[in-house]
């Protein structure tokens, strides 16, 4: 009977065509890929006697790159996190809260804390701080996890005053009631409705300029002047807005 025999494959290649088996059909949960990334890294290495880049991992796992940075959030939790994780996946959906999407937004904003704003950790222990947060997001003192993006935002306001930035996180950090939200809106939300504002202006500009006076419909042109008139009264710093 004719057959095609090939030999066993070694670890790296069967982990590698694991991956790409999923990557291909039925996708594994984040968390799943993320447990074995580290000995397909190591395996690599081991193989090309230097460590992998991220496009390489990426050409062998055919895993994007976004996702293996997830993945690498998630392998540099203490383990305990990624029990409570395993736990979590073993609920019905809509009764998860720990889930891999809350540990990796968390921990993106740590991360840009611990390299902008070091002193902010309490006790310079990221892990403490992990705790509060948790803590806050199962209290719904923290009620989205969008909102640990207001971690590096704050971190990285520099139009503010750093003692400012500082003491809101201080107070993000402290077991209390204090809520990421409160802290942005309190501290740098100023800075970055501003930013929001010169974009769009810029955007505006680029349009206007392109625009006929004498083809102006009577609603733009109404439009125009209402506007025309409150940047008038915020620059002269009237009550006429």
């Amino acid at each position: 009977m004719p057959a095609l025999v090939q030999e066993k494959p070694d670890t790296l290649t069967n982990l590698l065509l694991m991956f790409s088996i999923h990557a291909l059909r039925e996708q594994w949960d984040l968390l799943t890929m993320a447990s074995k990334l580290p000995a397909i890294i190591d395996l690599l290495q081991r193989k090309t006697r230097k460590r992998p880049t991220e496009a390489q991992i990426s050409e062998e796992t055919s895993l994007k790159r976004s996702t293996i940075r997830r993945c690498k959030l998630l392998i540099d939790l203490p383990q305990h996190y990624l029990d409570d994780m395993l736990l979590e996946l073993r609920k019905p959906k809509n009764e998860q809260k720990l889930t891999e999407d809350f540990f990796i937004e968390m921990e993106r904003g740590l991360k840009t804390v611990e390299r902008a704003m070091p002193r902010a950790l309490p006790d310079g222990d990221k892990d403490k701080a992990r705790r509060v947060l948790i803590k806050k997001f199962k209290s719904s003192v923290i009620d989205n996890r969008t909102h640990f993006r207001n971690l590096g935002k704050i971190a990285r306001a520099e139009g503010i005053d750093e003692e400012t930035r500082l003491a809101a996180l201080l107070q993000v950090f402290g077991d209390n009631q204090y809520s990421l939200e409160t802290a942005f809106n309190e501290s740098v939300a100023g800075l970055y409705v501003e930013k929001d504002i010169l974009s769009k202006i810029s955007s505006l500009e680029a349009r206007i300029e392109d625009l006929d006076p004498d083809e102006l419909d009577e609603d733009l042109r109404s439009r125009l002047k209402e506007l025309d008139k409150k940047i008038r009264a915020l620059l002269e710093g009237t009550d006429e807005l």
